[in-house]
């Protein structure tokens, strides 16, 4: 999947909706943290949702990239609030970081963990992880259970292009007769 301007929503398109319409607009199946993070562990202590998040570790994908779809398919499934997302990230990085290590997968904890600090290269490592992740969901033509969820949703975190943080503009010195280095 490539990322393509046009799939963005219409500026607006929320206004026309009707309200509640999606789960994240309606209240929060869980506020209490202890109570989500419980609902976690749940679906890691599922055979097939740990495979799968093992294997995702297996082709290169950093940890808190599968612990960040996790979450974001809580937040976006209508389970808990962005808030509770930002509380239980540490949380669950170090659960998903204990179950690797118990399972002896070698694992980066985040992208900037990757020896390669040139932009180019840290490109084709993207694509790379990508391409590999795509051919391994490609086989399913519909997800199966949550892991599948979890390794489209992470195929396609991956192959989002970066946001780069805009830099402010500098102000140009001024230059002239009556600029102050004139003088």
């Amino acid at each position: 999947m490539s990322f393509s301007p046009f799939d963005a929503p219409i500026p607006g398109q929320s206004l026309t909706s009707e309200p509640g319409s999606v789960p994240w607009e309606k209240p929060a199946k869980y506020t209490d943290p202890l109570d989500a993070f419980e609902l976690y562990m749940e679906k890691l202590a599922d055979d097939n949702v740990l495979e799968d998040v093992m294997d995702i570790l297996d082709i290169g994908v950093p940890i808190s990239v599968v612990s960040d779809t996790m979450l974001g398919m809580g937040v976006m499934d209508g389970t808990h609030s962005v808030d509770v997302k930002l509380l239980l990230k540490p949380l669950l990085n170090t659960q998903i970081k204990i179950l690797a290590d118990a399972m002896n997968i070698d694992y980066k904890m985040t992208m900037e963990d990757y020896s390669d600090k040139d932009a180019i290269a840290k490109e084709k490592r993207s694509a790379k992880l990508a391409a590999k992740l795509a051919m391994k969901t490609d086989a399913m033509a519909t997800p199966r259970d949550e892991g599948d969820k979890i390794m489209m949703q992470a195929q396609e975190t991956l192959e989002a292009p970066e946001q780069q943080p805009e830099l402010p503009l500098e102000e140009p010195t001024p230059k002239g007769l009556m600029s102050k280095e004139q003088m």
